[in-house]
């Protein structure tokens, strides 16, 4: 016997749709924002000239990177239940921390593939250590990670599905709501998985056309 699509119920419950989507956008930007951060802390400390910094850069991310998405949902969620933290504050702990460790380990890549002499040029301009990082190293470096840092982004909105299961009510909970009422699977999953190509869409390619990433070096300092 066919299949028939019944569009009907996931209709009638685009509220829910909407709200999960809502969720879920405002689950992956505080997670991505904040694993930036994390990732360009740790991602320079990773290339320091320091060995202290270098090892506990490479600590974290060996620690944070090798332990299942999953498994820090649940640290955070159920480990840490005495903090009574609300689930979403929990989700994005742990996609902080997870997602921050790829970051890190794509701008320390990124500073080591800016060329020493562009750093020692900006220094011999006058600019002082932080200066040169800031204006010089840091653009070139941004420019060359775009592409990876542009991956990371669109898994870690997929890796916030697994939110789900602490109770979030992003997309995935939503559907999984939906259809245990409707029992419209194809329907619904068709529905949230069209919702996520196009969100992982618009911000890979929104990333891509950063300014920053598109400008080309600055020409006295590329052939220094």
């Amino acid at each position: 016997m066919p299949y028939r699509f019944d569009w009907a119920p996931i209709w009638a419950n685009r509220d829910l749709i909407v709200d999960g989507f809502l969720m879920t956008i405002a689950l992956s930007a505080l997670g991505l924002c904040l694993a930036l951060i994390v990732g360009v802390i740790f991602g320079t400390a990773g290339s320091s000239t320091r060995r202290a910094l270098r090892t506990c850069a490479a600590a974290y991310v060996e620690v944070m990177r090798n332990i299942p998405l999953l498994v820090h949902m649940y640290f955070w969620y159920v480990g840490l239940a005495f903090l009574q933290l609300p689930p979403f504050a929990c989700a994005v702990a742990a996609l902080t921390l997870y997602s921050g460790a790829y970051v890190a380990e794509a701008v320390r890549s990124g500073l080591g593939a800016v060329p020493r002499g562009q750093r020692l040029a900006a220094l011999a301009t006058g600019l002082t250590p932080r200066q040169s990082l800031l204006y010089v190293v840091y653009p070139q470096a941004l420019r060359i990670i775009t592409p990876s840092l542009a991956s990371l982004c669109s898994q870690l909105i997929k890796d916030s599905s697994l939110a789900s299961v602490i109770a979030v009510a992003e997309l995935t909970y939503q559907a999984s709501a939906i259809e245990g009422q409707t029992f419209r699977t194809f329907e619904v999953y068709i529905t949230i998985s069209l919702l996520y190509l196009a969100l992982v869409t618009v911000v890979t390619y929104g990333l891509l056309l950063v300014p920053v990433a598109r400008d080309r070096p600055m020409q006295g300092l590329s052939d220094a």
